[in-house]
């Protein structure tokens, strides 16, 4: 015990002190790195993370990518160019007296006595296209002789042929009627009278509108 504490040898005693001193600060080193390592294997905070929670936890979160929005390009906004508008005719668009103009053109103007002719009626609209009714509650052809009336087809309306015309604006459209000559009366019975010689007039309406009087002559 008293070598223990007082170390023999020919070299100092803080020699021995000194190495005594290392040894034992080895062994303390040397302890405690063996309680750590041993005492970090059972740590739970330690141990590598394995578990499907550390997992999951671990699993770096995707966020969907938002969808681009793209600003319209100032070439595409652009309105395009205005189609000039033009002028449709509906379909159930019907001439009236204002939207026409008449004429009625007899075929001869000179005529002899008991000879049949032909009037031509003249139809064009004065604006926008429109349908004119060929039938004689719209249309109506006369001839008169100063005050007298001769011949109408108000009294013979079966000469007139029934159609639709579609008149437009510069452009003519005709519809041609027969007289035979002869004077009419209501139902345009037969066998009435034949014109005289003399000057007639012949004179078209249509749903009101007039046309010009045509003068002709029976020889």
């Amino acid at each position: 015990m008293s070598s223990l504490l007082r170390p023999v040898g020919h070299l100092p005693a803080s020699v021995y002190w000194f190495r005594r001193a290392l040894v034992l600060a080895v062994l303390v080193t040397l302890v405690i790195v063996l309680t750590s390592w041993i005492g970090g294997g059972s740590d739970p905070k330690n141990t590598a993370a394995t578990s499907p929670e550390q997992d999951l936890s671990a699993t770096p979160t995707v966020e969907p990518s938002s969808t681009p929005t793209t600003t319209p390009d100032a070439k595409s906004t652009k309105k395009p160019s205005e189609t000039p508008k033009t002028s449709e005719t509906p379909k159930d668009l019907k001439c009236t007296g204002n939207d026409v103009r008449i004429d009625v053109v007899p075929a001869h103007r000179t005529l002899a006595t008991g000879n049949s002719m032909n009037l031509v009626v003249q139809l064009s609209a004065v604006g926008d296209e429109c349908k004119a009714a060929i039938d004689p509650s719209r249309l109506s052809v006369t001839i008169t002789s100063g005050k007298d009336q001769i011949w109408t087809t108000d009294q013979c309306g079966q000469v007139m042929q029934r159609a639709t015309l579609v008149l437009a604006k510069g452009k003519q459209s005709t519809t041609t009627m027969l007289w035979n000559g002869r004077r009419s009366r209501p139902g345009c019975l037969p066998g009435q009278l034949e014109a005289k010689p003399g000057t007639y007039v012949a004179k078209a309406v249509y749903d009101g509108r007039a046309s010009s009087a045509q003068a002709f002559q029976i020889v």
